[in-house]
């Protein structure tokens, strides 16, 4: 089975961002420091609607902020 990403992002030209499939109503946040070559984050978050139709705007308004914490703390 191949993974699903429901969102992907690169912040500062440094941090990969994504949330992938785990479930119809999951997914795994996941932030990887391409500079430092490491995992910095990897948590369950919710899918809202299963993500049928790509990511909720609030779910993703929501993984934004979480990165933005990761990152700046």
């Amino acid at each position: 089975m191949t993974e699903e990403i429901i969102w992907n992002a690169t912040l500062d030209e440094r941090y990969e961002c994504k949330v992938l499939r785990n479930s119809y109503y999951s997914g795994q946040l996941q932030v990887f420091d391409n500079q430092q070559k490491k995992s910095l984050y990897d948590e369950e978050v919710r899918l809202s609607f299963g993500a049928t139709f790509g990511p909720d705007v609030l779910d993703v308004v929501e993984w934004q902020n979480k990165v933005m914490e990761i990152v700046n703390g």
